[in-house]
């Protein structure tokens, strides 16, 4: 193969003179003409091998290697668990934030419906009372003075229910439209927790095309070493 090397410019070359081809050597000024010419100094077609680094120069760049490998490794393995963390934490915050306010929202609204019961039976009883007492008053009127008496006795009683009446359907409105208040507020209340725990499903959503290959990055890990 003709690599554009002449055999007499390389080193060893006046020996061959005395080797038997001493024909095919040049003068003196034209060896050294060509070797101190820049475009055959460095000669062509080396095998690959005679390129290589030292050992030792490959070993420490392989470590090199393998140690940047490992720290990026590391970088995202400790990225990957701060967010696991936070995921965990804040989901932790949020469902003991909901789980207090529906014990105390449930807690206000049984109280409330306690309050509304105890009022309504307060008014039942009072009309009850009230009634039985006007009754009793208009026998005794009644029986003291016939005439005048019983007049003013029917008159006094018809008041009576009438105020009673109006007492209790105004105590039974207000219940229920306080009962109809908190219903709503329940409800609003509800619908906020849902959408909270639907903004932390998109962002576990949005997280696990990250949270997934370090999860198989760790598992991996795990498994080789």
């Amino acid at each position: 193969m003709d690599n554009g090397i002449d055999l007499n410019d390389l080193p060893g070359a006046q020996g061959r003179a005395r080797a038997g081809n001493g024909g095919l050597m040049k003068p003196r000024d034209v060896v050294h003409a060509r070797v101190h010419r820049p475009e055959i100094r460095q000669i062509p077609n080396l095998p690959e091998a005679w390129n290589r680094p030292p050992r030792f120069a490959s070993s420490l760049q392989s470590a090199g290697e393998y140690l940047g490998m490992a720290l990026r490794f590391m970088v995202l393995l400790t990225l990957g668990g701060a967010a696991v963390a936070a995921i965990l934490f804040g989901g932790y915050f949020i469902i003991e934030a909901a789980v207090s306010w529906t014990i105390n929202a449930a807690a206000a609204l049984v109280d409330w419906i306690l309050s509304g019961a105890q009022h309504l039976a307060k008014s039942a009883i009072e009309f009850v009372v009230g009634a039985v007492v006007g009754a009793v008053q208009f026998l005794i009127d009644g029986v003291v003075w016939v005439v005048t008496a019983a007049f003013t006795a029917v008159v006094d009683l018809v008041l009576f229910v009438i105020d009673s009446f109006i007492e209790f359907w105004v105590g039974l409105f207000t219940f229920v439209a306080d009962l109809v208040v908190a219903i709503v507020v329940f409800v609003v209340e509800l619908l906020i927790v849902v959408l909270l725990a639907i903004g932390v499903a998109i962002l576990l959503g949005m997280l696990s095309p990250i949270l997934v290959p370090t999860a198989l990055l760790y598992l991996a890990f795990i498994s080789i070493f």
